[in-house]
């Protein structure tokens, strides 16, 4: 997926068609809300993988489970938690999305290294940021991630910028 990258779906899958989802694979999406991409990751892994939303509003999260039992999807979960410090299982996600990462985090090196830690080695990191490009790479390469890039979204109606990346291996 180089260059230029369509905006005509919705932000939450092109995240997840980001970081390559395949069946099996564990994925966390952090700040989920109502947990759209979190139940989106659910349906491309399938019930033998795992989709996890963490998000730090209560009702959000309650709102979001509910939605995982109406869709009868098993293999989600929610978790009311601050991304920035929760102690997620060292090396655990094959995957970890975010639209709005950046702005939950009240210290993004801190939040973006807690992430690192739980992504394991090889693992895709995509977020949507509304910072500098080059802001957000300094970000993501403190947090010890590889290979940070830059996709750029067309017809964005907002200054956005969908940045990648990958567990150092």
């Amino acid at each position: 997926m180089a260059g230029m990258t369509t905006t005509a779906a919705p932000l939450h899958l092109v995240l997840l068609d980001a970081v390559g989802l395949e069946p099996g694979g564990r994925v966390l999406d952090v700040g989920c809300g109502i947990g759209d991409s979190t139940l989106d990751a659910a349906l491309r892994v399938g019930p033998s993988g795992l989709a996890l939303g963490v998000d730090d509003s209560l009702t959000m999260v309650e709102q979001a489970r509910r939605r995982a039992g109406d869709a009868g999807l098993a293999h989600v979960g929610f978790v009311h938690a601050d991304a920035q410090t929760q102690r997620f299982a060292p090396l655990r996600f094959d995957a970890i999305v975010s639209t709005r990462a950046r702005e939950v985090f009240a210290d993004p090196d801190a939040g973006f290294r807690n992430l690192a830690r739980a992504l394991r080695p090889g693992g895709r990191l995509a977020v949507v940021s509304r910072d500098e490009p080059d802001r957000m790479h300094a970000v993501l390469t403190r947090a010890g991630l590889v290979d940070v890039s830059r996709v750029a979204l067309e017809d964005a109606a907002a200054p956005l910028g969908l940045m990648r990346a990958r567990g150092r291996a």
